[in-house]
């Protein structure tokens, strides 16, 4: 466990400890603050290059609205929103771009794929055409797979997630409302994936660690099929994205609940054996 680990456990301890109050979030956001501040002051240069990305992602939104090019120009407003809230949460995150034994990364090509995923996310949230479900369902594989190349950081491991759950949201809303995807499948779908958020919150809040891998990657062998009724539903088939979107769902759901099932039975069984070592050391003889 690296140094910055140990210290969102223990800020999320004490959060569990103070029931969540409005006072214990306030602490807590407080000492992120001031912990990010340090983050920045030890680590100039990544914060100048966090800075730098946040700036590119900026302007690659105005510049082509201020042209008059759409979509872009017609959702200036709630993309130049939705990517300051993304460079914010970077900017709070910096201490995470390490390795898991704790050694300072720079940001890297795999960093670069998940932030570009998030920016998409408005441009799905109106209609996730082909070509932008491409680019982001393209940059979840390949930002996985240079990671693995280029040794994974905290960042890349736990902020990638949170950039496939908002693109996937985006794009399922956007299918709906352009039509594309019906409400049953994209129902199915959405509940799928908030119980993906919920397991996931539960995790970090309830435990103080990332979710387990198992579950967190319980559902990526349906990502194609789900990947496909989405694009299905951008080019207007909209039949076959539902078929294709409730099955991905239906065999992601399953896969989650296995996964599930058998954390909850080795949990169960290590609270047995926990129990009967306390009870066996309670009556065992005292010299």
């Amino acid at each position: 466990m690296t140094e910055g680990e140990r210290w969102a456990r223990d800020a999320l301890a004490e959060l569990r400890a103070a029931r969540f109050t409005p006072a214990a979030i306030a602490r807590f956001l407080g000492a992120s603050h001031r912990r990010a501040a340090a983050t920045r002051a030890a680590r100039p240069a990544l914060a100048r290059q966090a800075r730098a990305w946040s700036a590119v992602g900026a302007a690659a939104w105005a510049a082509p609205a201020a042209l008059g090019v759409e979509p872009l120009r017609r959702r200036v407003v709630p993309g130049l929103t939705w990517w300051g809230l993304t460079a914010l949460m970077l900017d709070w995150h910096l201490g995470m771009v390490e390795t898991e034994e704790g050694e300072p990364r720079p940001l890297g090509a795999p960093d670069a794929l998940t932030l570009s995923r998030a920016w998409l996310v408005p441009l799905a949230a109106e209609r996730p055409g082909p070509l932008v479900c491409c680019a982001g369902f393209a940059s979840d594989g390949l930002d996985g797979a240079l990671a693995r190349r280029t040794r994974t950081t905290r960042a890349g491991r736990d902020l990638e997630g949170v950039a496939d759950v908002a693109f996937a949201a985006a794009a399922l809303r956007g299918a709906l409302r352009s039509g594309g995807l019906s409400r049953g499948p994209a129902a199915i779908e959405g509940t799928r994936m908030l119980s993906g958020v919920v397991l996931g919150w539960a995790s970090y809040l309830g435990a103080g660690r990332p979710p387990d891998a198992a579950l967190r990657h319980a559902a990526r062998a349906t990502t194609p099929v789900r990947m496909a009724g989405m694009v299905a539903a951008g080019l207007g088939r909209r039949r076959a994205a539902d078929v294709l979107v409730t099955a991905g769902a239906v065999v992601g759901w399953r896969a989650v609940a296995r996964v599930t099932t058998t954390h909850a039975v080795r949990a169960v069984r290590e609270g047995c054996r926990s129990t009967e070592r306390r009870r066996v050391a309670r009556h065992a003889p005292t010299t």
